[in-house]
């Protein structure tokens, strides 16, 4: 999905979070943690999974979203397409790319319930290897005005290893147009997991968006959390939107590391532009290590420019204004 490739991007970025020395926490050490914070995504993008994904989905497979995206797209009308009409249940069983990289349907009744697909995939050294994707474990919502699917379960395998698996999972409101909750779980075998979590009260309307932290607007929580399984190096973080559309947004590691960036209602006079007032700190293990604080505009101008400093320990400033943008992006 393109929500799941936002989230491995994403995820990636925060399992690239650099390590830091024990002492004092010292401007250099603080930097070096905001700044494995914009190298996020690499590692996911780079791994053997999302490249052989990345074959997959350019071959042009048969089925609903996936010639455009390395999977499914987290929209409501491309979630509604794996159903109805000539959804997933329409292309049941087994297919083979064959020489002429054309997708046959070889077996349409094995395996039930589930599509397979299986083809030859060239590595960088130019190494054949046969690659399956398994689509199964399909559940749907039961009401009457919608087709949103309430489970799917993907495995990815290279020469019958197990390579990577993802597990989607949504609970919507009774009348099916939202979700009030709704989970991801993408696993590298042996190497890392990402997954993400969005819950929100069931009297506030969330649609499921491609973007996800670029334009979701609900009252609730997005949660990401990464680990990186050969390191066991963790990242969490989860970004909250309140009713009168103040967010916070809390980010911690396994090392010790913390940050906590509030953002404020809008507090402008003008009806044209929104203002937030920005405030936060970044710690570690407890002890501070900088403050932040700033402001963020909507829209900017020459006369409205968003600016977010965060403050170190030995009272020198550092701009880092896209941590803001980041977060503010969430808001809107």
């Amino acid at each position: 999905m393109k929500l799941c490739r936002i989230c491995l991007v994403g995820m990636g970025l925060l399992l690239m979070l650099v390590s830091c020395s024990d002492g004092d926490v010292s401007r250099d050490d603080t930097e070096d943690f905001i700044g494995g914070l914009q190298m996020m995504f690499l590692n996911a993008g780079m791994s053997e999974s999302s490249l052989v994904l990345q074959d997959f989905s350019e071959s042009s497979p048969p089925g609903p979203g996936f010639s455009s995206a390395v999977s499914l797209e987290g929209t409501h009308e491309n979630l509604r397409a794996l159903r109805d009409p000539f959804g997933l249940d329409s292309i049941y069983g087994t297919w083979d790319l064959d020489t002429t990289q054309e997708w046959v349907h070889v077996d349409p009744n094995n395996p039930a319930n589930a599509v397979l697909f299986t083809w030859e995939y060239v590595d960088t050294v130019m190494v054949r290897h046969d690659a399956e994707l398994l689509i199964d474990s399909l559940e749907f919502y039961g009401g009457a005005a919608d087709t949103l699917p309430t489970k799917i379960w993907v495995g990815l395998n290279l020469d019958e290893v197990d390579i990577a698996w993802l597990k989607f999972g949504a609970h919507y409101i009774s009348d099916g147009e939202e979700a009030d909750s709704v989970s991801l779980i993408y696993r590298i075998v042996n190497f890392f997991e990402l997954g993400a979590a969005v819950t929100t009260d069931v009297d506030v309307d969330v649609e499921i968006d491609s973007t996800l932290l670029d334009s979701i607007d609900f009252v609730g929580t997005v949660h990401l959390w990464a680990e990186n399984l050969v390191t066991d190096y963790g990242v969490d973080l989860s970004v909250t939107r309140y009713a009168n559309d103040s967010g916070r947004l809390t980010l911690g590691d396994s090392r010790g590391w913390d940050m906590v960036i509030n953002a404020s209602e809008d507090v402008s006079t003008n009806p044209e532009y929104e203002r937030r007032d920005v405030d936060g700190e970044i710690t570690r293990h407890g002890e501070h290590a900088a403050s932040i604080e700033g402001v963020l505009w909507d829209p900017e101008d020459v006369t409205h420019t968003s600016v977010v400093v965060i403050i170190f320990s030995d009272d020198t400033e550092g701009d880092y204004t896209y941590l803001g943008d980041l977060f503010g992006s969430f808001l809107e």
